[in-house]
């Protein structure tokens, strides 16, 4: 199975997991759809380091669109990725919010396909 697909499939997961109140996976579920799909068009990457991977698709996404549109999906990937520490690793709870964090998480998706094509 191809990362994209394996992040396809955590997407839908994570609106599944909204849909039986499991908040924590969803959030967890859709920051790994995001990083998936992120390593799918990222082949010669060579770290599994979160900053890592947000500083090479800063890099390539700058190459496409410049710097300033690199920055916000930075931000937004960090900010995935710290939501779900907290989900996984903190005694923070997600409730209804996660619907939204799903909702971010497919954007971003969908604006990092557009770019990277």
């Amino acid at each position: 199975m191809s990362k994209l697909d394996k992040a396809e499939i955590l997407l839908r997961e994570a609106k599944e997991d909204l849909k039986h109140g499991c908040y924590n996976k969803a959030v967890s579920a859709s920051y790994f759809a995001v990083r998936l799909f992120v390593e799918s068009f990222l082949p010669g990457l060579m770290t599994r380091r979160d900053d890592k991977i947000a500083n090479a698709l800063f890099r390539e996404v700058e190459r496409k669109v410049g710097r300033e549109r690199a920055e916000e999906i930075k931000s937004s990937y960090l900010f995935l990725f710290d939501l779900r520490k907290k989900a996984d690793h903190r005694a923070d709870t997600f409730g209804k919010e996660a619907e939204e964090i799903v909702a971010i998480a497919e954007r971003l998706m969908r604006e990092i396909g557009e770019i990277l094509k």
